[in-house]
């Protein structure tokens, strides 16, 4: 299975070996830890589940339920809509054991809120395609509703 970052509502930086990424509808960030970004940057670059887990397996130490840490990790991903099926690719996988080794094998995705209000009170997250960045809520095109759905999704 291929996988491609949710752009429609998240963007993801990776910064010394660790991802970062945030969804912009709610502020709410996701941060892995160096095997899960080594195995989420192995996915965004085109190789499939089932290339990353041959490339884990051939680690040395590798567990033998690496595949069920694969799976389980890749499902919080979806689970978190960071990710989506995407188009199938034949890239190969990449894993560095000593990274794998490092953590043990984990493959973590940690979920974060504590800048939720901070991210949200930006005034890039209020750009329209069409009408670009304005500081009046009414000139960018949101209905009332809007505004009130986007606002609870603040206080989640």
């Amino acid at each position: 299975m291929n996988y491609v970052l949710n752009d429609s509502k998240m963007f993801a930086d990776v910064t010394d070996g660790i991802a970062i990424i945030i969804n912009s509808e709610t502020g709410i960030y996701y941060g892995l830890n160096g095997l899960g970004t080594a195995v989420y940057e192995n996915l965004m670059n085109g190789a499939s589940s089932e290339k990353v887990l041959a490339s884990l397996k051939s680690c040395n130490g590798a567990p033998t339920d690496i595949e069920a840490r694969l799976n389980k990790f890749i499902d919080a991903m979806v689970g978190y809509e960071l990710i989506l099926k995407g188009d199938v690719s034949d890239a190969e996988a990449n894993i560095d054991a000593n990274i794998a080794a490092e953590d043990n094998f984990e493959m973590e995705v940690s979920e974060y809120n504590d800048a939720q209000e901070l991210l949200l009170a930006d005034p890039i997250h209020e750009i329209k395609e069409e009408t670009g960045w304005t500081p009046e809520k009414e000139s960018i095109g949101y209905s009332k509703e809007e505004t009130a759905e986007r606002e609870t999704k603040m206080e989640v």
